[in-house]
């Protein structure tokens, strides 16, 4: 058959070359300063962050041409598997829709601020262009992952993601704190990956393609039978061919799918590796956690949205639920600032994932990218008061256990980084969800996507159905309370460290505004004006307007557009009402517990006590490291040392004394090949060399002799014959 129709190649369009522009300057950032430049001064990080407004100017004009304009898609035939049933070839192209299109302008965006950032941050260290060499790499690979348009390209891009975060969250390769840490994200983030090839697999194996586009083709022709068969359709010649699977196919692709999201996108059970991923440069953080890597789980889904069936979206939904109540209660109980900060991209996340699985498929896209910009500036905003907390470490008492981080020795800093203090509050409010920020908008948007998902028919038969929207409304109080106490902590009351002797309060204000100008840009980006004109609207919002729904794989009346529309209007003031309700209780409970007044002064009790009893349970990933070292960890380890016992031992054993009797075998045969055999033969040998010498002595050449010789035969021979 002919399958060209689906697998022609597509010439480069003007949008598809100036996105391979977009992907590919990052990358020659990376080289440049790798292989060509010197390795330090400040002059590497300014190029790179020339290098990246570059990316950011060509991200611009393909938003403006395929957002108010039509997708673009460019491919080429990439190579064939001849025994393939299908005979289809892999391609390699670049779809870039609205979605993508505003992904590549954020990503370019967000890493150029963070490099602005950086140049002063990271000025000091002695890793300065290998930093940023790393952050062009990082970038490079989130980008592949946005615009590529088939999953084993995406694939690729997904790993080099993963090898660069491993370099960056290691970048301070000399504490072992942070080879632990990259090691664990690393490591962690694998177990996800085999879901991720799992899935595609089974995807390979079932429709013969790994083309997104191929496939979003095939789901709109697709159908479900009575017999449990999933049947697509693709066109051949103008015509539709049928392709029937069975439908737990499908299922099997969508949840190895979801895992390898579940792994990268840091969600329930495998988030332990991201707070621990706070071992690497803060602006390092900004950039992990905004709009690369950990966004990166969520986007794939999004960008799959159409092979999830129902069981799938509703597994979705249950782990994004429970990751986002989950991390928010640990963020409770953390005192170092980037920690509260991971736990709370956790929680987020989890608002995203339980979008996508409840069909709120806009919704989840829409707080992706709001997000990117608020806990961006959180992170950044954090990165400022550490780097300012450090000038107090050489004046804290003798023996004390200072840390920059923790937020038990800050307080008062709103008076002394007042340009900090703003970005914080206007980035928090947005992340609480704030009425006229950001956040409020988009969380708004998924909390009544799972109110909406819960009360339809489908959904009624569960019985447990509203226990995902109940986890994510009390998510609502537990986020304010986390971040009611972190600035209060931060910034209000008096500071609890002791100040050095000739400190003044000038000298805390004395930041750079490398620094404060990325604080400033993104504390705009994080209002809701920016995002639609109405800020109490969201039906009003430019970017939910203008995404349109992925078509779905299973229709039904759990995830029908036409339903979910039809009923979010009607819960739509009571998901607001809620929200609000559930925010000031959040920060009432946070300024009950930690206003100014109930703070002392100065720390009581030196080192600092740690979490002990539930806050212990909480404040350590809920115990799931030690499950996964006792459940996983030290099953593993008995194993090997046994099966190193059976090999050295026992295996080994066998081998040595197989060894022993083939040394004493060969010992014999060369005795008897040097006794036996080679007596024999020296044997022979002599008895021949006599004979020969017997024989020798009897040719004299004397006649006599040979007369003699003659006559005593001639006697011997008549003897014998007389006495016969």
């Amino acid at each position: 058959m002919d399958y060209t129709y689906l697998y022609q190649s597509i010439p480069l369009t003007h949008s598809t070359l100036l996105a391979l522009v977009v992907l590919f300057i990052p990358l020659l950032n990376f080289i440049w300063l790798s292989f060509i430049r010197n390795r330090s001064g400040e002059i590497s990080a300014w190029v790179a962050s020339g290098f990246l407004l570059g990316s950011v100017l060509a991200a611009t004009l393909v938003f403006q041409s395929v957002w108010w304009g039509n997708p673009a898609h460019s491919r080429m035939i990439w190579f064939e598997i001849p025994t393939s049933a299908f005979a289809y070839p892999f391609t390699v192209g670049v779809h870039v829709n609205r979605m993508a299109a505003l992904m590549l302008l954020v990503v370019t965006l967000i890493s150029w601020i963070v490099h602005v950032f950086s140049i002063r941050y990271m000025e000091h260290d002695e890793g300065y262009s290998r930093y940023f060499a790393l952050l062009g790499l990082f970038t490079f690979a989130m980008l592949g992952i946005v615009i590529m348009d088939n999953l084993l390209l995406i694939f690729f891009f997904w790993e080099l993601v993963g090898v660069s975060s491993y370099a960056l969250i290691g970048f301070w390769h000399r504490r072992p704190a942070a080879i632990q840490a990259s090691t664990k994200a690393f490591l962690m983030n694998r177990v996800g990956d085999v879901g991720f090839i799992i899935g595609m697999l089974v995807l390979w194996s079932q429709f013969g393609t790994l083309d997104l586009w191929v496939l979003e083709d095939l789901m709109q022709q697709s159908v479900f039978t009575d017999e449990g068969m999933w049947l697509s359709y693709f066109r051949v010649n103008n015509l539709l061919v049928e392709n029937a699977a069975p439908t737990v196919w499908l299922t099997v692709a969508g949840l190895g799918l979801v895992l390898g999201a579940i792994g990268k996108s840091a969600q329930f059970p495998l988030f332990t590796w991201l707070p621990n991923a706070m071992e690497g440069p803060t602006p390092v953080s900004a950039l992990l956690h905004a709009a690369t890597m950990v966004a990166a789980g969520v986007y794939l889904l999004l960008r799959v949205f159409m092979l999830l069936d129902a069981p799938t979206l509703t597994t979705i939904a249950v782990i994004g639920s429970i990751t986002a109540f989950m991390a928010a209660i640990s963020a409770l109980v953390q005192n170092d600032i980037k920690r509260v900060l991971a736990y709370s991209t956790i929680s987020q996340l989890g608002y995203m994932m339980t979008g996508i699985g409840v069909g709120a498929y806009q919704a989840s896209f829409f707080h992706l990218i709001t997000h990117a910009s608020f806990k961006a500036g959180l992170f950044l905003a954090a990165g400022a008061i550490i780097h300012h907390m450090h000038h107090l470490e050489s004046s804290q008492p003798l023996g004390s256990s200072f840390d920059p981080q923790d937020m038990r020795w800050m307080g008062g800093l709103r008076t002394r980084m007042p340009i900090t203090f703003g970005a914080y509050v206007v980035t928090a409010a947005a992340l609480v969800g704030v009425p006229l920020f950001s956040g409020f908008l988009s969380k708004d948007a998924i909390l009544n996507g799972t109110l909406v998902w819960a009360s339809l028919p489908a959904s009624a038969t569960i019985g447990w159905h509203w226990v995902v929207p109940g986890l994510m409304f009390i998510t609502v109080l537990l986020t304010a309370l986390y971040m009611g106490r972190q600035l209060l902590l931060v910034f209000f009351g008096d500071l609890r460290a002791q100040e050095p002797a000739l400190a003044s309060q000038s000298s805390w204000a004395a930041i750079s505004w490398l620094m404060r100008i990325p604080l400033i840009v993104l504390a705009l980006l994080s209002l809701g004006v920016v995002y639609s004109l109405n800020p109490l609207s969201v039906e009003d919002s430019w970017l939910l307007v203008n995404v349109p729904y992925s078509p779905q794989a299973v229709p039904g009346p759990t995830f029908d557009y036409t339903a979910l529309a039809a009923a979010s209007h009607e819960w739509h003031l009571i998901t607001t009402v809620s929200t609000l309700g559930m925010m000031i209780v959040g920060l009432a409970i946070a300024f009950g517990l930690y206003r100014p007044g109930r703070m002392k002064d100065q720390l009581p009790d030196l080192p600092l006590s740690q979490p002990k009893g539930v806050s212990a349970f909480f404040a350590q990933n809920w115990f799931l490291d030690r499950l996964y070292q006792r459940g996983i960890i030290y099953p593993v380890l008995l194993i090997s040392r046994f099966l190193y016992w059976l090999d050295t031992r026992l295996i080994d054993g066998v081998l040595h004394l197989l060894a022993f009797g083939g040394v004493i075998a060969g010992h014999i045969v060369a005795w008897i090949d040097r006794v036996l055999v080679d007596g024999l033969v020296r044997s022979s040998a002599g008895l021949i060399q006599f004979s020969g010498s017997l024989v020798r002595s009897v040719q004299t050449g004397r006649i006599q002799t040979y007369l003699i010789v003659s006559l005593l035969a001639l006697v011997g021979l008549l003897y014998w014959l007389v006495q016969s």
